[in-house]
């Protein structure tokens, strides 16, 4: 795993952690299943109401429409998230911390075809004898899994393309670790007037210095200030 660092407007760097490929994967697989539930459940439901007429007037192919769709409707709709990316507690965001935008989205969702295309691959193989289709997906899903394992930040194919990094939605810290401060006193007055000539940087590293020094106990900390 590695660290996404992002400078806000304020100075404040926020650091995001790259999602591990373990919980990348089982986001997919709960992913997996809930497609699997859903299609079986609208398929029997379709054929409990129009019979062998669903197949013949076309309606059942209808039912792949939701599943082909999902990841690039929840990724835009819902703060680049599927529901086993909430389950898991990761999301997908720019590379440069930004939410990831709808273009990004497409991105990443035309590409799912050749990041997650092995399986589709041997099945076109062994099924309707379409070698080259079939070596064409297998190879661009290695590709991913070694830019996967490569990359600083764990990227897939479809995220280099896009631009974009999946990461743990919960950071490790609050605003309560940053230089922000709820002030109550609706008169409140600085005690310290030079503290004014500070720029919002300067005090963010004054604030990361007394904070490494109250942990560490090291008092060579504070004299840094000066």
């Amino acid at each position: 795993m590695s660290t996404l660092s992002v400078n806000t407007s304020f100075n404040i760097s926020l650091q995001f952690t790259s999602a591990a490929f373990h919980t990348r994967m089982f986001a997919w697989l709960i992913d997996g299943v809930i497609l699997i539930i859903y299609q079986w459940g609208a398929s029997q439901f379709m054929h409990a109401v129009l019979g062998q007429g669903a197949q013949s007037s076309g309606v059942d192919y209808l039912l792949y429409l939701p599943v082909f769709c999902y990841h690039l409707l929840f990724e835009i709709l819902n703060h680049g998230q599927s529901l086993g990316k909430m389950a898991l507690g990761i999301r997908v965001v720019s590379a440069d911390g930004r939410e990831e935008d709808n273009a990004q989205a497409m991105v990443r969702w035309l590409m799912r075809t050749i990041d997650f295309g092995g399986v589709l691959g041997i099945a076109l193989m062994i099924i309707y004898q379409s070698y080259v289709t079939g070596s064409i997906l297998i190879i661009g899903n290695l590709l991913a899994f070694i830019f996967f394992l490569t990359t600083k930040h764990n990227q897939r194919l479809g995220d280099l393309a896009a631009g974009t990094v999946v990461v743990y939605k919960k950071l490790p810290y609050d605003l309560n670790d940053t230089i922000f401060r709820e002030v109550r006193a609706e008169n409140y007055v600085v005690s310290f007037p030079q503290v004014m000539k500070l720029s919002d940087n300067d005090i963010n590293i004054i604030d990361n210095v007394v904070k490494r020094h109250k942990k560490s106990d090291i008092y060579n900390y504070l004299s840094s200030v000066s």
